[in-house]
């Protein structure tokens, strides 16, 4: 009994630390694939001087264009990796929440540190997958890995069988979706 109860908590401590890896790689990514000078610096973090220019929080309509001409806006990959990290945030920050309640059940709890283990190795499975993506000669990519599913968009015209295959065999290699449940499509920058 005592041997059982030294595993269930060393077993917590693991997946408290696999919480903490997930959350400094969501950071990471937001930091790195976002706008990283916000991140980075610190300024305007959300507070306006009333001068000129764009501050965190300021509406922006749709199909408005950006004020500053050198400012771009985003292509698909980066805005889609932006996307991915908000959603991640959103998901930890409910998972957070459960497991800093006092009152939530144990059940509930394990349920979140379970779902927050799946997050982080979700993490790491996409990013190893765009990573080899990336050294097999694709430009760009972005990977969603959500259960048993995988869709996988990459920076092309259209793909070719062989380059099609490739990318099932990456994606098999590197996590544990069936093939049948891999999606692969092509997309311009």
């Amino acid at each position: 009994m005592k041997a059982m109860k030294q595993y269930f908590k060393k077993k917590q401590w693991m997946t408290l630390s696999l919480v903490a890896a997930m959350g400094v790689a969501v950071y990471l990514n937001y930091a790195l694939s976002g706008d990283a000078s916000l991140a980075a610096n610190g300024e305007n973090a959300g507070y306006s001087d009333g001068g000129e220019g764009e501050h965190l929080g300021d509406a922006t309509f749709v199909g408005a264009q950006p004020s500053d001409p050198a400012e771009k806006p985003l292509g698909y990959f980066d805005q889609a990796r932006e996307n991915r990290a908000v959603a991640r945030e959103e998901a930890l920050g409910l998972i957070q929440d459960v497991l800093n309640n006092a009152q939530a059940p144990a059940e509930e709890k394990q349920q979140a540190t379970q779902k927050a283990t799946a997050i982080a190795e979700n993490v790491l499975q996409e990013s190893n997958i765009e990573s080899l993506l990336m050294a097999k000669g694709f430009l760009d990519s972005v990977v969603y890995i959500d259960g048993e599913r995988c869709s996988v968009v990459v920076q092309a015209e259209a793909l070719q069988q062989q380059e099609s295959l490739q990318i099932m065999e990456i994606v098999v290699s590197q996590s544990s979706v069936s093939p049948d449940q891999v999606q692969i499509m092509a997309a311009e920058k």
